[in-house]
This record gives C-alpha cells, sequence and structure tokens, in this order.
C-alpha cells in the first residue's frame, strides 16, 4: 500500500477519467497478484499472452487466486513462446454433487 501512497502525487494527472479507471484496474490485479504471492509482472506477461486465446466464459480461471492452478495445466513450452497459438485445457469438472437419498 505505501507504494500506492507515495506514487500518488505522481499520479495526480492520469489523462483523464477513464485512464484513470484503468490505472485502478492494473493496480488492483498487481495488489492481488502479490495477495496470492505471484510475481505481478510475470503474472501479467502470461496473462497478456493466454487471454486472446482463452474463451471468455471462462476468464474466471484466469484470476490470480486461480491462476497457479490454471497455469499448471498449460504447455509450458507454448506458454513461454512470445507469440503463436495456445492449447486450451478442458475446464475442470465442478465437483459432483452426491445425491442423499433416506431409507
Amino acid at each position: 500500500m505505501r507504494r500506492i501512497a507515495v506514487g500518488r502525487k505522481a499520479w495526480l494527472f492520469v489523462g483523464s477519467d477513464d485512464h484513470a479507471q484503468s490505472a485502478g484496474h492494473l493496480f488492483t490485479l498487481i495488489a492481488t497478484a502479490r495477495l496470492h504471492r505471484l510475481n505481478p509482472e510475470a503474472y501479467l506477461r502470461d496473462l497478456l499472452r493466454v487471454l486472446a486465446h482463452w474463451p471468455r466464459e471462462r476468464y474466471l480461471e484466469l484470476a490470480p487466486k486461480y491462476w497457479a492452478a490454471t497455469r499448471a495445466r498449460l504447455v509450458a513450452a507454448e506458454l513461454d513462446a512470445e507469440v503463436g497459438n495456445l492449447t486450451i485445457p478442458e475446464p475442470l469438472a465442478p465437483p459432483s454433487e452426491e445425491k442423499q437419498t433416506s431409507r
């Protein structure tokens, strides 16, 4: 939090309200990545690499909270390449609910 407090004066003029909102989104991603013990720079680099290929309905898997599990399912060589296609893994199956029957 200190980094944000120190930079507040420098960020006083970010250009417009839209730019300020975008900066806030980036700060949130960085802070959340740190909260989940991820390297923010590596997380954002991977995120920008994967985002264009990832299905829209599965964006939650890319959140910092779930990123370690998602990254483990990706092909490391494809992710490390700067360009090219990515093989998107199948979504994880939701936990099955066991039906309890009363006898």
